[in-house]
């Protein structure tokens, strides 16, 4: 009785905002009230996911739903263009009348089998007079009353087997509509652990293929004129150990600049400060750096260590964000924020700036989308023209590293 009470009034709820989108379709409003529609068919299909599982125990998981934020494209492109909330929709005008079904054939069967265990107690009755008056068991009302009450006896555990078997069909249709069934699961995860590979080998390649020019339009040129200039310097320090003199003076510089090259190369691969000092303290470190007014609002303890992996991508999230609001936000303040969220690392980096930030084949953002999904992430850029922006990376933390574990063990 409930489940159809349920199904009756969410029917209602959601043809009828579909009923006023259709008519409205033209106007914003319109759009309004079907995306109310989609999100009460939503709520309805969570409703019935938890009712699924009173007589079967098991999780049901939900179908994933892509998150409504970001520009007003992207909210619309998740809610309209979604096949999850437009299954929701379906299971709503699908069950109805399955609910119908269901309360027909189980309410009459149950009716059926109440009554004629009770045929006893109210045998004698007008009712008892029709019974008899069919000429079901002649002119004996005591045997009709002991053969009704044996009759529903046989029913019952019909009854009860039914009533299971129905609501196991229900929970199938659940579990097929709306539900993320475990080999479907198991596909997703084997698709984004590919589609992960892929992103952590095209980094990988990216990475590499930056490094190699870095060196060989900076360091190797230093190295060649070091060693051009000190080739020189030795043919001269007979005849004129002045010049000499100024050529290894020239070759020293060269060789300085070289070495710094290669250190801020490598501070590129792995930053010295956030292998020493970890993530907050390596944040910290470029706040300062750039031309706009940052803040860093961090939720990590001070000293905390992360998983190495986990503080990399945490920290060349925020290092090529701040970049982007340096080059072309023109905004006129930043703020970091780190924090915990169950299992994840959260990292967010906001700007006050014009906007209208991309995630462009070949740019920095669509490099950072890679490196985290390669560490098994999520990322996203909200960031509308006329600003402000977001950039948002949610990242596994991992096992931490294991000095911070035995710090934490032994205090």
């Amino acid at each position: 009785m409930a489940g159809l009470f349920i199904e009756v009034m969410a029917f209602g709820i959601v043809a009828g905002l579909f009923s006023a989108g259709a008519s409205t379709v033209f106007f914003v409003i319109g759009i309004v009230f079907i995306g109310l529609a989609i999100e009460a068919a939503r709520i309805v299909v969570r409703i019935e996911r938890g009712r699924a599982t009173w007589a079967d125990p098991r999780p049901l998981s939900a179908h994933p739903y892509p998150p409504l934020r970001g520009g007003w494209r992207a909210i619309l492109r998740a809610e309209f263009a979604s096949e999850s909330r437009w299954r929701d929709v379906l299971y709503v005008g699908v069950n109805l009348p399955l609910a119908v079904v269901e309360f027909a054939v189980i309410g009459g069967l149950w009716t059926a089998t109440l009554g004629l265990l009770t045929m006893p107690a109210w045998f004698g009755s007008s009712e008892a007079d029709f019974v008899t008056r069919l000429g079901w068991f002649g002119e004996q009302p005591s045997v009709a009353a002991v053969a009704g009450f044996a009759l529903g006896a046989a029913l019952l555990p019909v009854a009860a087997s039914l009533s299971q078997l129905v609501m196991a069909l229900h929970r199938a249709v659940v579990a097929g509509l709306v539900c993320t069934s475990e080999s479907h699961e198991l596909r997703r995860q084997v698709e984004t652990l590919k589609e992960s590979r892929t992103a952590v080998l095209e980094t990988e390649a990216t990475e590499l293929t930056r490094i190699e020019r870095d060196l060989h339009d900076g360091a190797q040129q230093r190295l060649v004129m070091l060693t051009i200039d000190l080739g020189l310097a030795s043919e001269r320090i007979d005849e004129d150990p002045a010049a000499a003199k100024q050529l290894i003076l020239e070759g020293q510089q060269q060789a300085r600049q070289a070495l710094a090259e290669i250190r801020d190369l490598v501070r590129g691969i792995a930053p010295p400060i956030l292998v020493d000092r970890g993530l907050v303290a390596a944040i910290q470190s470029v706040v300062g750096r750039g031309p706009v007014s940052t803040t860093l609002t961090s939720g990590l303890a001070a000293g905390e260590r992360l998983a190495p992996a986990t503080e990399r991508a945490a920290y060349f999230v925020v290092t090529e964000a701040l970049a982007n609001v340096a080059k072309h936000s023109d905004a006129s303040r930043c703020e970091i924020r780190c924090r915990r969220d169950d299992d994840r690392l959260v990292v967010e980096v906001w700007d006050d700036g014009a906007g209208g930030a991309r995630l462009e084949p070949g740019g920095g953002l669509a490099g950072l989308e890679s490196r985290i999904a390669g560490v098994d992430g999520r990322f996203s850029v909200s960031s509308p023209p006329g600003g402000p922006t977001l950039v948002r990376a949610e990242i596994p933390l991992g096992p931490a590293p294991a000095s911070t574990a035995a710090a934490t063990s032994s205090a």
